[in-house]
Formats: C-alpha cells, structure tokens, sequence
C-alpha cells in the first residue's frame, strides 16, 4: 500500500517553466537515475562503497543544481528525490530527502509546515525500504506538531495520522493502527466528504489492515463505499478502482461468500485484461481469483471454460 505524500495545499504555485530549463532537468534526471540504479543495485548487494560513491556523485549533480538556483534549494533536492523514490531507488532517494529537511529546518524551523513535509518525506521513504523503526519516529513527530500547529482536522494531519497507522501496523502494533486509521478515516469524511477520493483512499488502507476474523464485515463496509466513490470519481477502468475490486472480492472470498465474490473478480479481471493485457500481473491474479471462486462453489465446468479463454469478454 502505498503512503501519503507530503505535497501540501498551502505551497506556493509554480511559475510556468522554461522550455530550456524542462529539457536541461531532463537530462540531469536522466543522469540521476541511472546513478541511482547504479547506487541501489550496489547496496542490495551489500556493496555499500560502490553504493555510497554512486550517491555522492548525485548529491555534487543536484548541489550544481542547487548553486544556481539557492532560494528553491529544499524543493529541488526534494524533486530529485521523488524521482528516485518513485524509480524504486530508495538508497539514493533517502540522501536527498534528508538534505531537504535539513535545509527547511535550517532556514524555517524544526516545526514550519514545510519542514514537517521533508520529515514526512524522509519517513516515507524509510517505510518503502522496510525500516519501520526508524519510520515511526518521524512519523511521530510529524503528526505531534502538526496537531498542534495546524489542527487536528486539516488535511495534513489526517494523513498524518494514516501514514503512522500504516507503520504501527507494519511493526505489529495492530491495536494503535486500528485507534489511528479509524480516526483519519472518520475525519477524512467529516472534512471531506464520504465521497471524495481521499476519504476512499484511507478506507482502502484501513480495510487492509483490519485482519482478524471479526473485522472482515466491516472492511467489506469500507471497501464497497470507496468502491462506489472509485468508480463515480475517477471511473471503472482506473488502476484503483480495478484493485478496489479485487480487494472486495477477496474479502467476501474471505467470509466465504463465493457467489458474491465472483462477479467483483469477474469486472476485475475483464477490465484489467481490457486495460493491460491477459498476461499482465494483476491480471491474471484476478483470473485466477475467479477460478478459485467458481471451483468453491461446485462451478467446475464453468471455471475450466475460464481456463481456456483466450477472448476478451463484454461486461
């Protein structure tokens, strides 16, 4: 599941780029992950050396960037950074996420908002590289002081109290992910709205880790809501709303509601076949998940005809 990122409604918009400057960040990019892949494959490999060489040639990169353009240095490290980050290099990422929110406490304070951002950051990228320990510390902080200083019902916050359930719930903490996510999911749709994405967004993430037996009714509870939300918002062909599915179908797969599983799976997989092809991932784990559905309720004829489909059907 992925985290909340901190990309905070109260930042100052852009001035719309350059051309020329668009195409020099590109290559510079460009530069910057093939460094980072360099960086990771190293340390996965426990070559820290080779690793830490590789990062500081992208740290001299982006502090070259960084020399011309002093007043926006926190936003570009953190640029770079989520770029790593989202190419699933996370040694280099974590480097220049931690210069970020150095340079905002420095300038701003340990507790401007934009500096609990960078925090935020660094502490999302920790979760992603399994380090969970070291994650909930910050993710502590973060939520503390923004509590105090924007109020426990601004969005911010909200996520805030969803990305430190996620973590408790990553180092088994079951009880104090359950307290949190309840709370962000309640305040999400009291600020929100029960429709608005974000509040689909935490109902997903809550309904994943309420896992003992007597709270699968009501992950099912949350995952239909977001589902209808999914799909009247960002529609039935989005990524989320086709994964929404699957996690419904699962779940009443769970309670050993096949039949009612079945056509979740069913959407699921035609759509996702429709969107990324038969032999994609998600694709065949719907399939597959259909079968088994078919198969637990006696259907085996019809569950052998899926086996052999190879043609696209219409919902």
């Amino acid at each position: 599941m992925t985290l909340i990122w901190a990309l905070p409604s109260w930042a100052a918009q852009s001035l719309e780029p350059d051309p020329l400057t668009e195409i020099n960040r590109d290559l510079i990019k460009e530069n910057i992950l093939k460094l980072g892949k360099s960086a990771q494959v190293a340390y996965d490999q426990l070559e820290i050396l080779p690793a830490v060489e590789a990062s500081d040639k992208i740290i001299d990169i982006v502090k070259s960037v960084v020399d011309k353009n002093v007043q926006d240095s926190a936003s570009i490290y953190k640029s770079y950074a989520l770029d790593l980050h989202k190419a699933g290099f996370f040694f280099a990422a974590e480097r220049l996420f931690y210069t970020a929110y150095r340079i905002n406490a420095t300038k701003l304070g340990e507790y401007h908002p934009f500096t609990l951002s960078s925090l935020n950051n660094l502490a999302s990228n920790l979760n992603a590289q399994e380090r969970f320990a070291d994650a909930v510390t910050h993710f502590e902080k973060v939520l503390r002081f923004r509590t105090l200083i924007l109020g426990s019902r601004h969005s911010a916050t909200i996520d805030s109290l969803a990305n430190l359930g996620y973590t408790y719930d990553r180092l088994g903490q079951s009880d104090k992910a359950r307290d949190l996510l309840d709370r962000a999911v309640n305040l999400s749709i009291e600020t929100r709205g029960r429709d608005h994405p974000d509040s689909a967004k935490l109902m997903i993430l809550f309904a994943d880790i309420l896992g003992n037996a007597e709270d699968v009714p009501k992950s099912e509870f949350y995952l239909r809501q977001a589902l209808k939300t999914l799909t009247a918002v960002k529609g039935p062909y989005h990524v989320d709303t086709m994964s929404c599915l699957q996690r419904l179908g699962t779940n009443l797969f769970e309670q050993k509601k096949y039949s009612e599983a079945e056509p979740y799976f069913y959407h699921a997989w035609i759509r996702r076949e429709n969107k990324f092809g038969k032999d994609d991932p998600a694709t065949e784990q719907s399939k597959e998940s259909l079968i088994a559905s078919l198969n637990s309720q006696g259907l085996h004829e019809e569950a052998e005809k899926i086996i052999g489909t190879e043609v696209l059907m219409p919902e």
